[in-house]
């Protein structure tokens, strides 16, 4: 194709307008300025960085990337993802934004685990970690400790909520733990001492609430099954005593860390709350198995995937899922028919709402490679996603 260069013109009066402007621009104060780029929206914000430097410098400060969460927290509309992980593909769904992401892992990575941390992805493989921003759409590739460090077995990812600052966790060999602060353009710092002896479990129970990382761990020389709590912005580890029985399901619940001791059946559902970290005290509350009479939702049949900080039960539901062992209801060959229904019961009103995935296509599902049962058990839903500026 022909390409054709556009020449501007070289008028007098042009030039002095275009200086006029850029006079104006100039001379606009940082803090008026600053306030101009908070209040929009964090797609153009992330493009105005490669405006000017100054814009970029402003844009990049804690402060002002604390104050765009704040506003954004209480003029946005929340949005809910649908996180499906396969192998070494990652496929996500917005709702309302109707907006879908997916990536390869690279250099054929198998993804082992994934978490979603104050608007970031936590990604991790047996050879790498790595961190997503859906927002900014940019990926990055945590480095690797020094080679006489160790290598590293798992690792996390924390959010501190009073220095808007992320803290990448990292269980290296040699009973060594790491810690890297992003965007810092700092190193590993690595601690061998200073913590609690215990083993990382290699599970999915990890979570971030409020600043500390909880996870899962062997203590001791026993070898007891315990919970580590990690204070991001302190550094400091805590290690909590499980209450009269394991739980293997990590959730949230009212601002707090929850084990949820079964999430299906006729039996309910069965909450541990962590009420005193320190003194390893918890709080146990049971919640029989919802049934709504006001709509035709049965959530017994339906998969429970976690919890909100309000205290909301999230349970999914996908039509393909069903019509798949009733291929005579439904042409399945169609790739315009499907969606994904994610309910949010509050057992304390006994009320419901109902968001809706539309959009996702049978084709979308078909290239997961998996039916049924399997598609959902690989599916994690984000209820609160927020947008996030970080830079990587």
């Amino acid at each position: 194709m022909e390409q054709k260069k556009i020449h501007g013109s070289s008028s007098t009066h042009d030039d002095n307008n275009n200086n006029d402007r850029s006079l104006s621009i100039e001379h606009i104060p940082l803090d008026l300025m600053a306030e101009i780029l908070s209040r929009q929206p964090a797609k153009s914000i992330g493009r105005s960085r490669s405006v000017s430097k100054l814009w970029s410098s402003i844009t990049t400060t804690q402060g002002f990337i604390k104050s765009f969460a704040a506003r954004s927290s209480e003029s946005s509309q929340p949005c809910a993802l649908l996180i499906f992980s396969k192998r070494d593909k990652l496929f996500v769904f917005s709702s309302p934004q109707k907006e879908s992401y997916q990536f390869k892992i690279p250099r054929d990575g198998f993804l082992q685990r994934y978490d979603s941390v104050h608007g970031l992805v936590y990604l991790e493989t047996s050879t790498q970690l790595m961190i997503w921003n859906p927002t900014m759409k940019r990926f990055f590739t945590l480095p690797e400790p020094e080679g006489s460090e160790g290598k590293y077995i798992t690792g996390s990812l924390g959010y501190d909520p009073i220095d808007c600052k992320y803290k990448a966790l990292c269980h290296l060999t040699g009973d060594k733990i790491g810690i890297l602060t992003l965007g810092s353009q700092e190193s590993w710092r690595i601690l061998s001492q200073g913590f609690p002896s215990h083993s990382r479990r290699m599970s999915d129970c990890v979570i971030c609430i409020n600043g500390v990382i909880y996870y899962q761990c062997f203590s001791g020389l026993s070898l007891a099954h315990a919970i580590m709590s990690f204070h991001v912005r302190s550094e400091k580890f805590h290690l909590i005593n499980y209450p009269s029985r394991d739980g293997c399901f990590f959730v949230s619940y009212e601002g707090r860390l929850a084990l949820m001791l079964s999430s299906n059946g006729h039996s309910g559902i069965e909450l541990w709350i962590l009420v005193n970290a320190e003194n390893h005290e918890w709080v146990y509350k049971h919640f029989p198995t919802p049934f709504l009479r006001q709509t035709f939702w049965v959530l017994r049949d339906m998969k429970l995937k976690g919890v909100t900080d309000e205290g909301e039960f999230i349970y999914v539901y996908t039509t393909f899922s069903i019509y798949t062992r009733r291929a005579d209801v439904i042409d399945l060959s169609s790739d315009d028919w499907s969606e994904f229904i994610v309910i949010y019961f509050d057992p304390k009103k006994n009320s419901s709402r109902v968001v809706n995935f539309l959009g996702i296509s049978i084709g979308d599902l078909k290239r997961l490679r998996v039916l049924g049962s399997e598609l959902i058990e690989g599916l994690s839903v984000v209820p609160n996603h927020i947008e996030s500026l970080m830079s990587l």
